[in-house]
């Protein structure tokens, strides 16, 4: 279908007539109807049935309606777009974070960001690691936030933030010990309920090689493929969980203690693009207040930690 046939099919759509289509598209009804008939030509099957006076939509047109409104949706956004250019100079930004990033870091960035650039369109989107690598790929989006990613040859990653992993315990079921100053083994900790991760992320896989060379096998009856839903699974008291800290520094304190891991588990967070694409300059100041906006988050470390740690005995190398 050329993008004149399907203007008119989805008009139809909407309005049911061809007098109503024409009056919506600004043509006369000849111009419907000839649009409308070449249409099925080329189809090869019929769009619409005439049921009194009305044009009922055959099986095959409802099928076919989800897919245009979907690209009326993509036309729409390249229309606000291109005003926002012509009137205001504004720009688009395509960006993407997972989604334990999205809440604690991305928001907050992007509340600096849009207070300095209000006229700029940014299109917002959480994705797991591989879908961000594959939207950049398609050039789909244009930069990504994630726990640092194996490397791809095509993708360009640079270092925004750092940080550890931390566990996080309900305060109504605190460690046993807790005033003590002598970190408390994680094989004493193997009873209680862990949330596990469905994860195969860089944290995740880090996770689960920490606790094999510990020979240690939490006991999970709950799994999640977020860390942003273990957290709040921890908060309602189902169990512990081994988080990031932008994660479990936004826990409810009143509901959650969290306990310092040793040796420390640390990660990067990357800003990834497609390597082959420079950055815009609106990229690299999103990247900017991301830096700021964990910067601040981390500086909350330090009065959120409570004792004992938690050690492993034989540390990643």
């Amino acid at each position: 279908m050329r993008l004149r046939q399907i203007e008119v099919f989805r008009a139809v759509m909407l309005t049911g007539t061809v007098s109503e289509a024409a009056r919506l598209l600004h043509v006369s009804q000849p111009v419907v109807t000839r649009v409308l008939q070449h249409a099925e030509a080329s189809l090869g099957f019929r769009l619409f049935d005439r049921a009194k006076g009305r044009l009922r939509p055959t099986p095959e047109a409802t099928a076919l309606y989800g897919d245009v409104e979907r690209l009326y949706g993509e036309i729409d956004r390249v229309r606000r777009v291109s005003e926002s250019l012509r009137h205001k100079g504004a720009g688009r930004l395509r960006v993407a974070a997972t989604p334990s990033l999205a809440d604690p870091l991305l928001v907050p960035a992007l509340q600096r960001f849009c207070a300095r650039h209000p006229d700029t369109q940014v299109q917002v989107l959480t994705h797991h690691t591989d879908e961000i690598v594959q939207g950049l790929l398609r050039n789909q989006i244009d930069i990504g936030f994630a726990f640092a990613p194996p490397p791809h040859e095509a993708i360009a990653a640079q270092t925004v933030a750092e940080g550890r992993m931390l566990l996080a315990v309900p305060r109504g079921q605190p460690l046993s010990g807790a005033a003590r100053r002598t970190p408390l083994p994680m094989a004493r900790l193997m009873d209680r309920a862990f949330i596990g991760y469905d994860d195969h992320s860089s944290l995740g896989l880090m996770v689960r090689q920490l606790l094999a060379r510990n020979a240690l096998e939490p006991r999970s009856t709950l799994e999640v493929q977020t860390y942003s839903l273990a957290r709040k699974l921890v908060e309602g008291g189902l169990g512990v969980a081994l988080l990031d800290q932008y994660t479990a520094l936004g826990s409810d304190p009143h509901a959650v203690s969290l306990h310092e891991i040793q040796p420390a588990m640390a990660f990067e967070i990357q800003m990834l693009r497609a390597s082959h694409r420079g950055i815009p300059s609106l990229a690299e100041q999103l990247r900017e207040r991301f830096a700021e906006a964990a910067q601040e988050l981390a500086a909350q470390l330090g009065r959120r930690l409570s004792a004992p740690a938690v050690a492993f005995e034989h540390a990643l190398k």
